[in-house]
């Protein structure tokens, strides 16, 4: 599994807290349009129109330079500290709010923004009274609505006793699902080679499905279950089971998430790989919320249905993710090694050193796109037994994704895939598209 998993897992783990965040910015945004006639002075037009391009930075900036002589003003701290918010300074958007609410306690967008403030602080607490005070005294049935639905997700997350689930369904197609072949002929080892039919580059529509569930034990620890199956018209069914569970220690001066996973894998029924895993990451610095600097770790076994497959394989990298406005940006370095279990499994245990780079932009409607990309290089540890060479090879993978959000829970997205390997002995060498379509929904 690479690390752009891994960190689609760590993200889950924190998937109401975001979507509380996400979900009050989007209700209180509109509530800028009315804040341009407060004052001659500021231009709370630029401000805003800044933000809504997602301009966080010089947002923030113009909002800087009116804060001295400003500050204190129920308009302009509103302004402020939304724009603290969307440029993750939580610290000093909530001393603004914490102004407004106090100066005008009806202003009940005020409050919910400070309630997502204070879910990305950490007070989970302050976040609850925010909410509470919305839901009992607004007269607004929309914002109601939206504060009683997050008052229960914080209450869930907080009591340790909330489900959730995820599930999506799609369509698409791969020119190449079993990695076959675009000729039963090949040249290998300096001479002509035949092979079977069955082994030819196929082609093939798919379905598939993917359930994801996720049970939250405390605010430290989560239970991952997750269920994905793909039917190729061609015949072809590929299914499989993920079990993990995370622990994070979030009161230690490099906070520690540790990850145990086991994961099956099912080829037209039959068992074809077993996956067991204990992963680690560490921030290095948990105060800087735009720049984190991460260490990652993961020992994986791995069991197939050819034992002389079986190896244990261990992965460390560094991780550095940017976040300075709606753009996010996460890149890793990797290196890991692996040790055969048996000695004719020689010829598949490798070294490995990798590179990924994720880009994605958040729309303020909900919507995203994203772009991920990954390039690694394999030393294998001995001969190929049928050429006596030892094999050489290199992989790579881009994915562009969209998504669109519909209403609160559900999207529609769509992907495209490509991927390019080549190694030294022609025979493993090839390259492979898809695309694919589908619904998700949220509960």
């Amino acid at each position: 599994m690479g690390f752009s998993a891994y960190s689609r897992l760590k993200q889950s783990m924190h998937k109401q807290q975001t979507r509380l965040g996400s979900t009050i910015a989007v209700i209180v945004f509109g509530a800028s349009a009315n804040l341009s006639v407060a004052s001659e002075v500021i231009d709370y037009a630029q401000m805003n129109e800044k933000v809504r391009s997602g301009d966080y930075i010089n947002a923030m900036s113009l909002a800087e330079s009116y804060r001295n002589e400003h500050e204190g003003d129920i308009c302009f701290d509103y302004t402020y500290g939304r724009i603290a918010y969307f440029n993750q300074k939580y610290d000093q958007a909530a001393f603004a709010l914490e102004r407004v609410v106090l100066n005008d306690p009806n202003d009940y967008k005020a409050h919910m923004l400070l309630a997502a403030t204070y879910v990305e602080i950490g007070n989970v607490d302050a976040a609850t009274y925010e909410l509470a005070y919305v839901r009992e005294q607004a007269s607004d049935e929309e914002l109601v609505e939206v504060a009683d639905a997050q008052l229960q997700q914080l209450t869930n997350q907080t009591h340790g006793s909330a489900w959730e689930a995820a599930i999506e369904v799609g369509a698409g197609y791969d020119d190449n699902y079993n990695l076959g072949l675009d000729s039963s002929t090949v040249e290998f080892n300096g001479s002509q080679l035949t092979v079977s039919n069955d082994r030819r580059k196929q082609d093939s529509f798919f379905n598939d499905l993917a359930v994801d569930g996720t049970y939250r034990f405390s605010k430290k620890s989560a239970l991952n279950l997750r269920l994905w199956h793909r039917g190729y018209y061609d015949g072809q069914q590929q299914t499989e089971f993920t079990v993990r569970n995370v622990y994070t220690f979030s009161d230690l001066k490099f906070p520690v998430t540790l990850s145990g996973e086991l994961r099956p894998l099912l080829i037209d029924g039959d068992f074809s790989r077993l996956v067991t895993s204990l992963s680690g990451l560490v921030d290095l610095d948990k105060e800087n919320k735009t720049l984190r600097p991460q260490i990652i770790s993961r020992l994986t076994h791995l069991t197939f249905d050819d034992s002389t497959q079986e190896r244990v394989r261990a992965m460390v990298g560094f991780r550095l993710g940017y976040a300075p406005s709606a753009w996010h940006h996460a890149a890793n370095i990797l290196a890991s090694t692996e040790w055969a279990m048996q000695t004719e499994g020689e010829q598949y245990a490798r070294n490995a050193i990798g590179l990924t780079y994720d880009l994605s932009y958040h729309y303020q409607n909900g919507n995203s796109t994203s772009l991920s990309t990954s390039y690694q290089n394999y030393q294998y540890q001995d001969d190929f037994s049928t050429s006596n060479e030892r094999r050489q090879s290199s992989l790579f993978y881009a994915t562009l994704k969209h998504e669109w959000q519909i209403g609160r829970a559900s999207n529609i997205n769509a992907m495209y895939r490509f991927i390019d390997g080549a190694s030294n002995i022609d025979f493993f060498d090839y390259q492979r598209n898809f695309v694919r379509v589908g619904f998700g929904y949220q509960f």
